[in-house]
């Protein structure tokens, strides 16, 4: 079996670490995938929903924030702000963030306020889309 080796960190802590099969990440044209032997790539990772799956285990789900994704000579890093498992995810905080995003976006007082509540914005409806995984993709 083709494995790489996948480093995830967040802002202040490491997310996961070891081997994987396989890794997708939200980019901002959609999903880019990686798999052993990838050829080396800097991407730019945006606020969604990342999978991957650790060797001989389960697909694993997290809402990510913005932030880069390196492959070089079959090690994977993953640098983000935010990253959460399903079972992190705090729905009443995420859906008050979400709606404060939404008013933020409202008062346009400059373009660069107006660009973080976006992203805001999408972080929150990534963490919220995320609580769907809790027991699995599509339960």
């Amino acid at each position: 079996m083709n494995t790489f080796h996948l480093k995830i960190y967040e802002s202040d802590s490491a997310f996961f670490e070891g081997e994987a099969e396989i890794a997708v990440i939200p980019v901002e044209d959609g999903e880019y995938g990686v798999m052993a032997g990838h050829e080396n790539a800097v991407v730019a990772v945006m606020p969604g929903i990342m999978h991957y799956r650790p060797v001989g285990g389960e697909m694993q789900y997290a809402s990510v924030g913005n932030g880069m994704l390196r492959v070089e000579k079959n090690d994977v890093l993953v640098l983000v702000e935010t990253a959460e498992r399903p079972e992190e995810i705090n729905e009443a905080r995420a859906r008050a963030a979400e709606e404060e995003a939404r008013e933020a976006m409202l008062q346009k007082k400059s373009y660069q306020e107006y660009r973080l509540a976006e992203i805001q914005l999408e972080r929150e409806l990534a963490r919220l889309k995320l609580m769907d995984y809790r027991d699995g993709p599509g339960n």
